[in-house]
């Protein structure tokens, strides 16, 4: 949640956990005048903020870098088979990423594709009908002791990952049922630098490779497939071992206290790693990995993660130099100008993912399952929904986002050419038509009632009662303020109608861990609407895992079986028609109530340079501090 997540990361911050998730790419800019902030102003927002500025100076070694992290979104988590709860772009791209490098990397810059440079193996090779994946490791890669990432800690991973899901399907954010790693019936090192997938059926390559792949992290088997700190090795192919040796490093990745001094998570095949993490506040430092043996050694010493409670308190320090690099929240764009004046760069771009006001379909209190249910009044809240407004307004996106209606961005190449277009644009008039055409007495600023019960056309959809009224209470992600504007936004044009929604703020830790179906299901009841961010997005678009019926990322538990059919087809056959067919199913049937995808903005010190793809990705939250480095 951007606080945004991952494998369809939760993405929040102004919508940056958002994650990675920005469309599925920026794409270019577009031919609007500049504003005051430097971004093209264009009639659907613009697709980027700023210029990237040219590497410049000459490399040296050295130095520390101090980054904002995201209020109230520091990293609990340290296993890299991350649990739905805890399951968020903070974690597993700003935090373990630098530590624990995934099988294959993405993005590419800004392009939402797998990057071949940072990848641990070569390109997979399908056979069998796609039903065997052969994965060669590149040659060179260490742990920080000396020993080589072999295909064993590429199966060990996927042991694990079993023994995970087998103790409780919610210990992964990424799992849905039936898919990986439960399609992997055999997983084998056929040589120190080779493994082996046999797959239960065959699957479309290029998502296997994009959505399954690119969640495979090698962990390092010969240090930790024990069941204790001081146990023997044991074997984890033995799925009894495999739980006891995940046990113990679950246990151990909740314990925020040993994170930096626990032994456990000092072997690392990253550019870095964690040398403090202070648990009363959440700063925590990662010092370079000498031993890094990947494409770039990193060149600045130090990384500090500063912690801070609100938007503005962390803008001030950035304003005052006390950051070398932060994100800027959306309330902050028209002071950009006073950040170039204090010597800093400023770029941004929507992220790798889609924003949106989250629905409950479990939630019975007051029949909001029942109401949300019906298609029509998801429309009709839809249609309340001004995304040109909300971008235009200095009291939301201040310019600095770009319309967006669906999983995937215009710029995707899986994305028909109606993606960009509202389904069902602003217009408080036709919500009212949608209402009274299905049986509601609407009353304006008064309490709107069902007045046709039944499941006939004309009627209020089944299970709605006679009486009914149509109320609903919206948790908003406390900051950046961004979130609070548009839920209150919201509930206004709702109220114009007869439709109370109550608003009210939590932590965005606190939602995606409390106020999540899959992964709190006996809160189910307590929530009807969210708001915190978005979900971030593979290469390949397809939403399973986020909004298939079984899907642990399926936070509202939206289920349509026509949906899951399309899934189906994108995952399992090999026709980019088929997730096209899914994006536009999902445009239309609503299974979120789409926002604008905010643009993630960075502002760092003219002092720091490095590649400027390296910047370009800042957008999807994705960090490569390794190419880093102090002017």
């Amino acid at each position: 949640m951007s606080g945004s997540r991952n494998r369809h990361a939760l993405v929040a911050a102004t919508l940056a956990v958002l994650l990675p998730l920005a469309a599925c790419s920026g794409g270019g800019r577009d031919d609007g005048k500049a504003t005051a902030g430097g971004q093209a102003a264009g009639k659907s927002g613009s697709q980027t903020f700023g210029e990237l500025p040219a590497e410049s100076g000459t490399p040296k070694d050295g130095g520390s870098v101090d980054i904002a992290q995201q209020p109230g979104a520091g990293p609990y988590y340290m296993l890299p088979i991350v649990p739905g709860a805890f399951n968020s772009t903070y974690v597993t791209y700003q935090f373990q990423r630098l530590m624990y490098r995934p099988l294959y990397w993405f993005p590419e810059g800004a392009s939402p594709k797998v990057n071949p440079a940072l990848s641990l193996a070569e390109p997979p090779e399908f056979t069998d009908g796609n039903k065997t994946v052969t994965i060669k490791l590149k040659p060179g890669y260490t742990w920080s002791d000396g020993s080589p990432v072999e295909a064993g800690d590429v199966v060990f991973f996927i042991d694990l990952l079993k023994a995970a899901l087998k103790k409780n399907a919610a210990n992964w954010g990424g799992y849905t049922p039936g898919q990986f790693p439960d399609n992997v019936t055999s997983a084998k090192a056929s040589s120190a630098d080779t493994v082996t997938l046999k797959l239960s059926e065959a699957y479309n390559p290029e998502w296997f490779t994009a959505d399954e792949l690119t969640s495979v992290v090698p962990l390092p088997a010969k240090q930790w497939a024990r069941a204790s700190a001081d146990g023997p090795l044991l074997d984890p192919g033995e799925p009894k071992n495999a739980e006891a040796i995940y046990t113990y490093l679950d246990k151990a990745s909740r314990d925020p206290a040993g994170f930096a001094t626990d032994p456990l998570w000092q072997t690392v095949n990253g550019p870095y790693r964690l040398s403090g993490f202070d648990v009363t506040t959440n700063l925590y430092s990662m010092t370079a990995n000498e031993a890094y043996t990947g494409p770039q050694k990193p060149r600045i010493k130090t990384l500090n993660f500063r912690p801070f409670t609100s938007e503005t308190a962390k803008f001030n320090q950035l304003l005052s130099g006390n950051l070398t690099m932060a994100t800027v929240d959306q309330s902050h764009v028209g002071q950009v100008q006073a950040l170039k004046a204090a010597g800093y760069n400023v770029y941004g771009a929507p992220r790798l993912g889609f924003n949106f006001i989250m629905l409950n379909f479990k939630d019975t209190t007051d029949n909001v399952d029942k109401i949300l249910g019906q298609l029509y009044v998801r429309q009709a809240l839809q249609h309340l929904i001004d995304q040109p407004g909300y971008i235009a307004s200095k009291g939301m996106y201040n310019g600095a986002a770009a319309e967006s209606y669906g999983t995937a961005p215009a710029s995707s190449p899986y994305a028909s050419k109606d993606v960009a277009t509202a389904p069902y644009p602003y217009d408080p008039q036709a919500a009212r038509k949608l209402l009274e055409d299905h049986g509601w007495k609407v009353v304006p600023n008064g309490t709107t009632t069902c007045e046709r019960p039944g499941s006939g056309p004309s009627e209020c959809g089944e299970g709605i009662p006679q009486g009914q009224a149509i109320k609903f209470n919206l948790f908003y992600r406390s900051e950046p303020q961004l979130h609070g504007a548009v839920s209150t936004a919201f509930a206004s044009e709702a109220r114009k109608l007869g439709i109370a929604i109550t608003v009210a703020p939590k932590t965005f830790s606190f939602l995606i861990q409390n106020y999540n179906v899959p992964a709190a299901p006996s809160k189910a009841g307590e929530w009807a609407m969210s708001t915190w961010g978005g979900f971030s997005t593979t290469p390949y678009p397809t939403m399973t895992g986020t909004f298939d019926s079984k899907g642990s990322g399926n936070v509202g538990a939206y289920s349509d079986t026509e949906t899951d059919e399309l899934i189906r087809a994108s995952v399992h056959g090999d026709d980019r028609q088929a997730v096209q067919a899914e994006i536009e199913r999902l445009r239309t049937e609503l299974p979120v109530l789409w926002l604008p995808t905010a643009h993630t903005i960075w502002a760092w010190k003219n002092t720091l340079s490095g590649p400027r793809d390296t910047f370009a990705a800042l957008p999807t939250t994705v960090l490569t501090p390794e190419y880093w480095y102090l002017r």
